[in-house]
């Protein structure tokens, strides 16, 4: 039998709003093999510094995850071989004056109405964003008129009125939310911007939907993995700036030769070449197609894209702006399905802990331990 190759991974958690190092932290690695998943835990001492005792494997996919705990947020770190790690974590602030978008989304398709909104949230302080209470807190976008349901969006976003509320913490530097809506029946867009956008783009499928729109310039029709949308953009937006966006009636999909799956994967599609991995694909109830589908192998998916944006960034044939926001997008949905499968991992390991103190019986800790792996296979399969 080999053993099991292991190195020392060392680091340190640093307080980057208090400038301090942070004792008694927990930190944990979690690494994915196929004879199962192995979670290493340490914490902090004084000086906020930690060891742990890992395995070596260059090939692990996903690739071993670094994450520590501070006021109930994970902060993530890089598990690198032999170089000592620095996980920076932060205090919390309820004041949103450090957000900013530091570019807005919009993907529609109009032979299904529907629309999907992806936004890169910056925060440029020292501080992570968290509001605490009941339902209703978090980051807060105004929807645009007459939405009034959410089909698709993360875990815990939810509708406060006519506000969609995300309530996961952002922490400094960007992130990333989205959702995905029905057109409404007056076929507009029309909002108020609440926080100050770099970029703003709208990108439409069919090309031949007319569209006009107040606030965005016209771009004519552009390219993406082979398929062609109408587009219109801006830039360097202001707080209470009105967006006004109109679609007029196209000929129907079946007029026109073009399926309702083909319209699928070409949104997905272009949801890829923008970067906006994180578009998923609605339900629609006249499709036959499983809304997992577009998204078997997510993971994987994503790490080639990032591989292929660097690839065309070095050529030349994208500029740093549009390679630099593409890719934070990219990175962001590759966090969002770590963290997912990382908080399971925890109550896995959580659970293991609790029988073997005597806290659980064996019948509730298998059936709950169960119930957990299934959903981590869940997230393998997509990702």
């Amino acid at each position: 039998m080999i053993p099991t190759l292991t190195f020392a991974l060392t680091g340190q958690v640093t307080n980057h709003t208090l400038a301090r190092p942070e004792a008694n932290i927990q930190v944990s690695y979690i690494h994915h093999a196929e004879s199962g998943v192995t979670i290493v835990r340490d914490t902090t001492d004084q000086n906020g510094r930690f060891t742990l005792d890992v395995s070596t494997d260059p090939n692990a996919d996903p690739p071993p995850m670094l994450i520590a705990r501070y006021k109930n947020i994970d902060y993530p770190g890089n598990p690198t071989n032999g170089d000592t790690v620095e996980i920076p974590v932060y205090e919390i602030t309820d004041q949103d004056t450090a957000l900013s978008i530091a570019s807005h989304h919009v993907l529609v398709d109009y032979s299904t109405k529907q629309a999907t909104y992806i936004l890169i949230v910056k925060n440029s302080g020292n501080r992570t964003y968290l509001t605490g209470g009941d339902h209703g807190h978090g980051l807060e976008l105004p929807l645009p008129d007459g939405v009034t349901e959410i089909l698709r969006a993360p875990e815990g976003v939810h509708l406060h009125g006519n506000v969609l509320v995300d309530p996961r913490p952002i922490i400094p530097g960007q992130s990333q939310s989205f959702f995905t809506f029905a057109l409404p029946t007056t076929n507009q867009l029309n909002q108020t911007l609440t926080y100050a956008t770099g970029s703003f783009d709208l990108l439409v499928q069919p090309p031949e939907t007319e569209v006009s729109a107040t606030g965005l310039h016209e771009h004519g029709n552009v390219n993406f993995g082979g398929q062609t949308f109408k587009q219109f953009a801006a830039a360097d937006l202001t707080p209470g700036m009105r967006i006004g966006i109109r679609f007029q009636s196209v000929m129907s999909t079946e007029e026109a030769g073009v399926s309702q799956n083909t319209l699928i994967a070409v949104v997905v599609i272009a949801a890829l070449a923008l970067g906006a991995i994180a578009f998923i694909m609605v339900r629609r109830p006249s499709t036959n197609i499983s809304p997992q589908a577009p998204t078997n192998n997510r993971r994987s998916a994503l790490i080639e894209q990032i591989a292929d944006l660097d690839d065309r960034f070095e050529n030349g044939s994208i500029t740093e702006e549009v390679y630099r926001t593409r890719r934070d997008v990219l990175k962001a949905e590759v966090a969002e399905l770590s963290d997912n499968r990382q908080t399971l991992l925890e109550q896995i390991a959580d659970l293991d802990e609790q029988l073997e103190k005597g806290n659980i019986d064996k019948k509730r800790h298998q059936q709950q331990r169960d119930t957990l792996k299934k959903r981590v296979a869940n997230l393998t399969d997509q990702g």
